[in-house]
């Protein structure tokens, strides 16, 4: 079963069309392309713009198409959520790609199988394709559960997606939505602020919402036990990704094996989070409690 993809775009062509490569070699069902608007105050941008919408051309005719090029520039907040919200009002699930995350093959037929059998389950939110801690253990299973939602390159359902507000929210509920899945204040703190900060427009993003989203509705998402996308938007023209020297930066891009061997429980544990957690709210502490964890896990395994 091959599966619709969006792959969003913006203004740098290079990145895009690396990824559209990949994702015409996977040969999806249809391929949705949109593409935000340039910004007035960069009068150079309007010419990167257009060379990433150029790159349709090289979308071959036996690939349906949806184009969405926006008149203006709608910002990472509502151009990344608006272009999803299209997607959906077409689709019932798939693969969603910014335009700097380059996966592995292996990446779709891991979504394809997954989205199938969790289509009916309302506690998975989405699939997420990254795995932070790729090269430090090694899992039995294919997959993990976990509470946090990676977003670069990942595939969902239009169940999981409906509803889902960018701004606007009821800021008095937060604290009681962390407490379900946030045990420390620190960690409390720390996601309201950014959730508060990305709802009223101080943060233009997006994906800070869509975890609020998700803890809201009590769901949890699937990580893969290796790493299947990388993100190659580090560089001085990211938006949010311009630490060339950050440890995400260079993850290596692997494939996952087949057939998929699937946990036995849907259970959260909380080993795999400390790996997220250690970049989210660093400390010594924490890090050497970790690497303590990693040397015992790797001698006697989970």
């Amino acid at each position: 079963m091959k599966l619709p993809v969006l792959l969003i775009g913006f203004n740098r062509p290079d990145l895009a069309e690396v990824t559209l490569n990949r994702i015409v070699e996977y040969n999806p069902s249809k391929i949705y392309f949109a593409v935000d608007g340039a910004r007035s105050d960069k009068p150079k941008e309007a010419a990167k713009v257009l060379e990433v919408r150029n790159l349709l051309k090289k979308i071959p005719n036996s690939i349906p198409t949806e184009i969405r090029f926006s008149d203006q520039n709608q910002g990472c907040r509502l151009g990344v959520s608006s272009a999803i919200s299209w997607f959906f009002e077409n689709e019932e699930m798939g693969v969603i790609l910014e335009d700097d995350c380059f996966p592995d093959l292996s990446f779709f037929s891991f979504c394809e199988e997954l989205l199938l059998r969790y289509k009916d389950d309302p506690k998975v939110g989405m699939i997420s394709g990254v795995n932070f801690f790729y090269n430090q253990i090694t899992l039995k299973e294919s997959y993990f559960y976990s509470k946090y939602f990676h977003i670069w390159g990942w595939a969902t359902w239009r169940r999981a997606w409906s509803g889902y507000k960018s701004d606007q929210l009821k800021i008095s509920e937060i604290d009681s939505v962390l407490k379900k899945y946030f045990s420390g204040t620190r960690a409390r703190k720390t996601w309201k602020f950014w959730i508060e900060e990305s709802s009223i427009g101080k943060v233009d993003t997006w994906d800070h919402q869509w975890s609020y989203h998700n803890w809201k509705e009590g769901r949890i998402s699937i990580m893969p036990s290796k790493n299947l996308v990388q993100n190659l938007g580090f560089r001085e023209d990211g938006t949010h990704t311009i630490d060339q020297n950050s440890s995400f930066a260079n993850l290596k891009l692997e494939q996952i094996q087949y057939p998929l061997i699937h946990p036995t429980q849907l259970i959260l544990k909380d080993f795999f989070h400390n790996f997220v957690e250690i970049y989210y709210y660093p400390s010594r502490i924490k890090k050497l409690i970790l690497k303590i964890k990693i040397y015992i896990y790797n001698i006697i395994g989970n």
